[in-house]
């Protein structure tokens, strides 16, 4: 199979002006502050920086026109407004801790499908999450109704659906499960970045939380969006009863396929939130040292920024001092996975932001880093330069490496 790699330029280790760091490398703050800053591993536009340490995010050398350059992250925590369109809530899995799962549904209709992007343009969103459950071509009446419709596979509805939104001037993201490399290949010319959650690496742990799910073919999956280059988000589900080990495991295994191919735009630390259909209804309590730890693991060993769900952690301003710095979507409509959490209004979230001497700042789905290198379509691209006219999106037209401040 041929796979399109757009105009991106090749990944070869020491090619790319931030290439990813080995695995276990720690990142050394050399020389005074410079100018220069960081925003999720791109650099930006000079601006004044912050003026204590603590304000400096992260810093990485970057060796540039024969000399080292020191680079630093501004105090940026970013954000997507984005709204949720389920293509369906059937699912052939049954985990023990889900709330989105519903028995017996079939696919939407497009007439729906168009109310849910014209509620969420009125709005303000500009991402569209598109969601169903897992592998719902395995379930007959998901598969009569997109048969019924003239499509061959789930695959092919799902793509007319992010036609549709691209169409509208908003910008999927798809998140449908475990997809083949082919089908991937085909989303990936009308996605701005796609995903999946890898859960826990631990195969024995998993059969007890979700016994249908194959690890393995997740791993497979964020291997191929890797071959594909596609901007890709991942994460661990955590508070399940799962060994500390296994999440810093989980961890090393996405580090580790995202030093290959420098595609993982995103790491997520979701943590477990009892819902009224979960089975599971106690959490295993996850402490501050713990998330400390785990956060603390990603930013070492990666430049991979770590997300933290806004509405599941009303304590996220701590999680933020420990080094996460993307809130992930943020919707005014609702979470179809977490079903009793809501966000909190953008206002109120930018106020606590601001208090714990932050500044929060809208993204694309597609992070600068990616944009930069190219990865995305002609498509997708017609429809994020429509955004790169908001302010709000300015940052993304910065040179990707200035060399003076001007």
């Amino acid at each position: 199979m041929q796979i399109n790699s757009w105009n991106s330029p090749p990944l070869v280790r020491g090619n790319s002006n931030l290439s990813p760091l080995p695995f276990g490398e720690r990142i050394k703050v050399r020389g005074s502050f410079g100018s220069l800053r960081m925003l999720h591993g791109e650099l930006v536009e000079p601006s004044p920086l912050p003026r204590t340490l603590p304000a400096c995010r992260q810093a990485r050398s970057h060796q540039g026109r024969g000399k080292k350059i020191e680079v630093f992250l501004e105090n940026i925590i970013t954000y997507s407004k984005s709204y949720t369109l389920v293509l369906t809530h059937s699912c052939a899995n049954q985990c023990l801790y889900c709330g989105f799962r519903k028995k017996d549904e079939g696919i939407i209709t497009f007439s729906d499908a168009e109310e849910i992007i014209k509620t969420a343009k009125e709005k303000g969103h500009w991402e569209i999450l598109v969601m169903s459950g897992e592998k719902p071509q395995k379930i007959r009446k998901v598969s009569s109704s997109f048969k019924n419709l003239g499509y061959k596979d789930f695959t092919s509805f799902a793509l007319d659906i992010c036609k549709l939104i691209l169409k509208n001037s908003l910008l999927p993201h798809t998140n449908i499960g475990v997809l083949s490399c082919e089908g991937l290949n085909r989303l990936k010319r009308y996605n701005a970045s796609m995903g999946i959650m890898l859960e826990n690496i631990n195969m024995r742990f998993g059969r007890t939380v979700h016994p249908q799910k194959n690890i393995n073919e997740r791993l497979r999956v964020i291997k191929d969006a890797g071959k594909l280059r596609i901007p890709f988000t991942t994460g661990i589900l955590i508070g399940l009863g799962e060994a500390r080990e296994d999440r810093r495991n989980s961890l090393k295994a996405i580090i580790e396929l995202h030093n290959k191919y420098n595609h993982i735009q995103e790491i997520i630390l979701q943590n477990f939130t009892p819902n009224r259909r979960s089975k599971i209804r106690i959490p295993d309590p996850i402490t501050a040292e713990d998330w400390q730890e785990l956060i603390r693991f990603v930013k070492d060993n990666s430049d991979i920024p770590v997300q933290i769900p806004q509405n599941l952690n009303q304590d996220y301003t701590r999680m933020i001092k420990f080094g996460a710095s993307d809130l992930g979507g943020i919707s005014e409509g609702e979470d179809h996975v977490n079903l009793d959490s809501r966000w909190v209004m953008i206002e109120d979230i930018s106020k606590d932001i601001e208090s714990s001497g932050h500044r929060l700042k809208g993204r694309l789905p597609i992070y600068k880093k990616y944009f930069n290198l190219g990865w995305y379509s002609e498509e997708v691209g017609n429809v994020i330069k429509k955004y790169l006219e908001m302010e709000e999106f300015a940052y993304y037209k910065s040179p990707q490496l200035p060399l003076t401040k001007g």
